[in-house]
């Protein structure tokens, strides 16, 4: 059995709380363990594995739910992702989950940082993210791209090459600030799009779960007006995309919860 969904990411935009809230329906399979994520369709390693290591690695254990899937947050992000998966899964459906950017590139160095991978401070890494790109590029570690914090907060241009390939109706978008703020809705709405019957899900303390800025610590205000303006153009285009005010995403005070 292949998914027929796939949780696209982003990363650090509640994935894995929706992740493990959809496990508690009799009508869902994911994997037990949501990590390490799969990244088949982006890693060219284990794409090149083929199919039949993918189903075997990752739904050998599916006794019949009708919604089958996975959740790997690069695949938003990959530039050959969507017509990998569209060639090799046709009629998949799409759950993208958004964030704040600016909140989501400060939750995706803190992150790293607790991975090991990251010894910068967080200006110092938005400064030479462009440099450390193109050092890795052609590498495993490019593939993933583990310090593209501000690159991967581009939603607009990242949705655009979704649709280019799949239909609008193949692509659930959801909010952070929806899943926060109204958990229970957003999670019927999710589960009907998978085309399963809604009904009570284990509840998770969302703001709570796979945290990584430590306590007390913020972005300078500096930083952030720095990021609000590189994001600015990229969310006004996705406040036209989405049919959603964004404001929010680019006010000088504030930020969501982590």
């Amino acid at each position: 059995m292949l998914p027929n969904f796939l949780i696209i990411g982003a990363a650090r935009s509640g994935t894995t709380t929706l992740y493990n809230r959809l496990q508690g329906h009799p009508d869902i399979y994911l994997p037990a363990s949501k990590r390490p994520e799969p990244h088949f369709f982006l890693k060219g390693a284990e794409l090149g594995r083929g199919l039949r290591y993918y189903e075997e690695r990752y739904f050998s254990r599916w006794s019949g739910q009708k919604a089958v899937g996975e959740a790997s947050t690069s695949y938003v992000f990959g530039a050959d992702v969507p017509q990998r998966i569209r060639a090799s899964l046709p009629d998949v459906k799409l759950i993208c989950l958004l964030r704040n950017p600016v909140e989501r590139a400060f939750s995706g160095y803190w992150h790293t940082v607790a991975s090991g991978l990251e010894t910068l401070s967080f200006e110092d890494a938005i400064a030479r993210e462009g440099a450390r790109k193109t050092q890795l590029a052609g590498t495993a570690l490019g593939e993933i791209a583990p310090f593209a914090y501000v690159e991967r907060g581009l939603y607009h241009e990242q949705l655009l090459r979704w649709l280019r390939v799949f239909e609008r109706s193949a692509l659930k978008i959801v909010l952070f600030d929806d899943l926060i703020g109204q958990p229970e809705a957003m999670l019927h709405d999710i589960v009907r799009f998978l085309g399963v019957p809604p009904q009570a899900l284990p509840s998770r303390e969302l703001e709570k779960e796979n945290m990584s800025v430590p306590d007390g610590i913020r972005i300078s205000k500096k930083t952030r007006e720095l990021l609000i303006e590189r994001f600015r153009d990229d969310v006004t285009a996705l406040e036209a995309l989405l049919g959603r005010d964004l404001r929010h995403w680019l006010a000088a005070e504030g930020a969501d919860k982590e």
